[in-house]
């Protein structure tokens, strides 16, 4: 899947000390690991002798199991090493190619904007052509040539810079995909690993002036509340039909809806809790069996790019809605409803706890979850690039 591009400023400025200094790290780890998975050997050895019965032969199974798992740690860490030094290599090229195609426009006294648009002022005709009024329109037809031949180099570079870090991503994900995670540390990975970086190209509102006109055309005295969104994610709406946008905002409104009739809140409060868990769940369940898993996973991932989207708060959402996707995928034409009742009664989901932790929902009594404004005072953790395939629906 490709990746919502860096900008021309971000990309100058990528720098991959950090990946240098953890490849070191996963280095002393791996060797950390291999002497802890020596010792177990030993003792497993030895332990017959000074250990027997029932109680020593359930302690050499779960010494086995240890071992099981260690030789899992060391061999990922050991790919992570490799696998970091090639992705500096890689990300190096791409930041290369990036920055070399934006200079090359520079010195040619085009501007380039954050995101590879590529200009030139007026005056650059009159200094190209020399001041000779009869060339002019040469210089000025060169120059748009100029333009086009730059614009599409930079904004490729860019895109695969993005790509490049989105595939460095995975590539660490897949490494450490069969490393067993202690029961203690799952919430946390959650928390680090489901968040995206903000949209680089900010908010806007949604719908837009022509969808209004159309629902007012077609459905007089619809009331269709304005919102705030990301503009990437008001891009991808603009480019479904009018009916299909209406069907997006309807899902949206149903989600609410059934979230508020199954977890009534006194104070209205429907944010952070498990009203907000099924919301999503249900939400992305509902779009993925009308307009497809892949739409609905880049859609809703852009949602979430809000530049004020705490961490908790994001890694809460982008799980849940994972979740509702992959309950659609797996039980096509079933009651979404009760199957995200179930996963949640299973000890799946996610919200926040009043302490401000991520929690299972079945782990936290109804009513006593998070405080919002608590956690509106939360930090923003930095996150994956933000998918741009624009996949079609259906």
């Amino acid at each position: 899947m490709s990746a919502l591009p860096p900008t021309k400023t971000e990309v100058r400025t990528w720098a991959f000390d950090a990946l240098t200094d953890q490849a070191a790290e996963w280095s002393r780890a791996e060797g950390t690991v291999t002497t802890e998975y020596g010792t177990i050997n030993l003792q497993l050895a030895d332990s017959p002798g000074f250990w027997r019965g029932a109680a020593g032969d359930a302690m050499r199974v779960k010494s086995e199991e240890a071992k099981t798992s260690l030789s899992k740690v060391v061999e990922a860490f050991g790919q992570a090493a490799t696998s970091t030094s090639s992705i500096i290599n890689l990300l190096g090229f791409a930041k290369s190619a990036a920055v070399n195609a934006i200079q090359a426009a520079e010195d040619e006294r085009y501007t380039v904007a954050e995101d590879g648009t590529v200009s030139y002022a007026t005056e650059v005709i009159a200094w190209l052509a020399g001041g000779e009024s009869k060339s002019l329109e040469v210089a000025k037809a060169a120059l748009d040539q100029g333009q086009r031949q730059h614009e599409t180099a930079i904004k490729s570079a860019l895109q695969a810079a993005g790509d490049a870090a989105a595939s460095a991503g995975e590539a660490i994900i897949k490494v450490f995909a069969d490393v067993p995670i202690p029961p203690n540390a799952e919430l946390e990975n959650i928390l680090n690993s489901y968040q995206v970086n903000k949209d680089q190209q900010g908010m806007t509102t949604w719908p837009s002036d022509d969808f209004m006109k159309w629902i007012n055309r077609v459905k007089p005295g619809e009331d269709i509340q304005v919102k705030e969104v990301t503009v990437s994610e008001a891009a991808m709406l603009n480019k479904l039909s009018a009916w299909e946008q209406y069907r997006v905002y309807q899902i949206s409104e149903e989600a609410s809806s059934r979230a508020e009739q199954l977890f009534p809140s006194a104070d209205d409060n429907y944010q952070d809790n498990h009203a907000d868990a099924f919301r999503h769940a249900y939400w992305n369940a509902m779009l993925t069996e009308e307009f497809g898993e892949e739409w609905t996973k880049e859609y809703t991932t852009k949602h979430e790019g809000r530049e004020d989207n705490r961490s908790p708060r994001e890694a809460m959402d982008l799980y849940n809605n994972e979740l509702g996707r992959r309950i659609a995928t797996e039980n096509p034409g079933g009651s979404m409803t009760q199957k995200i009742i179930d996963a949640f009664n299973n000890g799946d989901g996610v919200l926040i706890d009043k302490d401000g932790n991520l929690a299972r929902p079945k782990d936290v009594r109804f009513g006593e979850a998070a405080d919002s404004e608590m956690v509106d005072n939360t930090g923003i953790l930095p996150g994956s690039l933000i998918p741009n395939n624009k996949p079609s629906t259906g």
